[in-house]
């Protein structure tokens, strides 16, 4: 009997253990009440009756009911991201935003993560009024609590069930869901439509045919190795995601952004290119890497002398800019002055190592000429003293000829230069062949823009803001050409062509205007 009792007081001890591992989330309130303006601030207690950290994903889809006229639409936003829940218990605040009007919201709130099984931890709706006036607030403690249980939140978060995030990119980078839209200034964009149902589902299929094509870019990128190998990177370097950009052409064809933040507050981000499934350009940021460049750039005694030659011909920095390309990065400083001109400072860095640096100035160096100081004064005097000892023989003055100045065709010397460009790539000249497609195509737009004089890369696209011409194409081309002059990149046939294209674009529609 006694072996029997020591038994039960020993399963009676160990049942704890076997069922204390869990994570319990409560807030003291269901219903929480805000003047307007306010932040809406709900504190989180977490206990965490695991003996380590738990990583998961916590999600939270706001829904507010909005009227117009007598239809009634449900906007909603989800968002999502990695979440560590640290041993024992802490409190984390919650902020859900402002409102400039009164407003009731209501928020499903869900935290998943898995410890051999998918665990859910999901709450009742919360309610957040926001109010006018401080006695409208009606703050009363009543506590809502949950615990882990298996499976996913569904029967919990119905809101959540329609607008779950992508089931494997949302797990792997915890983007936003691209669901979360506006009904409300759908329905503003769309005045015409008569009947307010008919308008609701035109939306809703609006939504639908949107949705499916990011979903399914999603699962493709989700599935893409070097996609998950760097954002694994970031995630063991403590970044979370916070948001990002999809732009899917097709469904597996398009360009993504992800962004990242740390504790610190820096950033990080992960953004690139896909075509027909498979990554074809994939670069990863952080902003402790540029900072650490950057400082290394301005401890260089070159850069430090570049940039006080600048500050002594009253050039001030304006701004700066990294271009990556697999272990390469370029860091140009652009400075300008009082009179508009700009120098620029471009360093190279291969392996995060300084390799290059070079100054940009926008005026040439006429020291080559300094000998003519001395021979043109020569020549005058030798000529005077010419016409002083020759025999002087009249001579009958012949009529002036006038001659109407040629002008000076900048399209056909455009083209020439393309022309010039292609025989150096079929020499395999690739840097001038690069560069003169750049010449070209710097040379057309200022004369089209009416400045008629040689001009950097950075000063023309300045001036093409607000303009008809295409300006990420142009800044594109410019962009390569770098590349290649600095044999960061080589030249390839498709790139090159790519550039011709982009110039011959710019020169026809010139050629089509003026016929017309």
């Amino acid at each position: 009997m006694s072996k029997i009792c020591l038994l039960f007081l020993l399963f009676l001890i160990e049942f704890p253990f076997v069922f204390a591992e869990d994570i319990v989330m409560s807030v003291e309130q269901s219903q929480y009440y805000f003047k307007i303006g306010e932040n809406a601030v709900i504190p989180l207690e977490i206990q965490n009756n695991f003996n380590q950290q738990i990583s998961g994903m916590l999600q939270y889809t706001i829904t507010q009911q909005i009227r117009q006229a007598n239809t009634q639409f449900s906007s909603s936003n989800t968002q999502a991201s990695m979440f560590t829940v640290n041993e024992g218990t802490q409190i984390v605040s919650l902020d859900f935003g402002t409102s400039t009007s009164p407003a009731i919201l209501s928020v499903n709130l869900n935290f998943i993560y898995n410890d051999g099984n998918q665990m859910n931890v999901s709450f009742d709706p919360i309610t957040i009024h926001f109010v006018t006036d401080e006695s409208q607030k009606n703050n009363v403690q009543n506590k809502m609590q949950s615990s882990s249980q298996q499976g996913a939140s569904a029967q919990n978060n119905p809101s959540s069930t329609q607008q779950s995030l992508q089931q494997k990119l949302d797990q792997i980078m915890n983007q936003p869901s691209p669901i979360a839209q506006d009904p409300q200034q759908r329905l503003q964009n769309n005045q015409l439509a008569q009947d307010s149902n008919a308008l609701k589902k035109e939306i809703q299929e609006q939504l639908q045919e949107e949705n499916s094509l990011k979903k399914t870019f999603e699962n493709q990128l989700a599935s893409a190795k070097d996609f998950q190998k760097s954002h694994h990177e970031l995630l063991k370097q403590g970044y979370n995601v916070t948001g990002g950009n999809l732009n899917p052409s097709s469904d597996s064809t398009g360009d993504f952004e992800v962004n990242y933040q740390n504790e610190q507050g820096k950033w990080a981000k992960i953004e690139g290119s896909m075509i027909n499934g498979t990554i074809t350009k994939i670069q990863k940021q952080t902003q402790e890497e540029q900072e650490g460049l950057l400082a290394k750039l301005r401890a260089d005694p070159t850069f430090q002398d570049y940039e006080n030659q600048l500050i002594q011909d009253t050039f001030v920095e304006q701004n700066l800019e990294f271009i990556f390309d697999q272990n390469m990065t370029s860091i140009s400083l652009v400075y300008k002055n009082d009179e508009t001109q700009t120098a620029t400072i471009v360093a190279d860095f291969k392996n995060d190592e300084l390799v290059n640096i070079q100054l940009e100035k926008p005026w040439k160096d006429y020291s080559h000429l300094y000998p003519l100081l001395i021979l043109v004064p020569a020549g005058i005097i030798a000529y005077f003293l010419y016409e002083k000892l020759k025999i002087k023989k009249k001579i009958p003055s012949k009529p002036p000829i006038s001659k109407e100045s040629k002008k000076f065709d900048y399209v056909l010397e455009s083209n020439n230069l393309l022309i010039e460009a292609k025989d150096n790539f079929n020499k395999k000249q690739y840097k001038d062949a690069y560069g003169k497609v750049s010449q070209a195509i710097r040379l057309f737009l200022s004369y089209e823009l009416k400045l008629n004089k040689e001009i950097t890369n950075e000063d023309l696209i300045s001036h093409l803001e607000n303009s008809v011409y295409p300006i990420s194409d142009i800044r594109y081309c410019f962009q390569l050409s770098s590349l290649v002059e600095f044999a960061k990149l080589d030249a390839t046939d498709e790139d090159f062509n790519k550039m011709i294209s982009i110039a011959q674009q710019l020169f026809h529609r010139k050629h089509n205007n003026l016929k017309k």
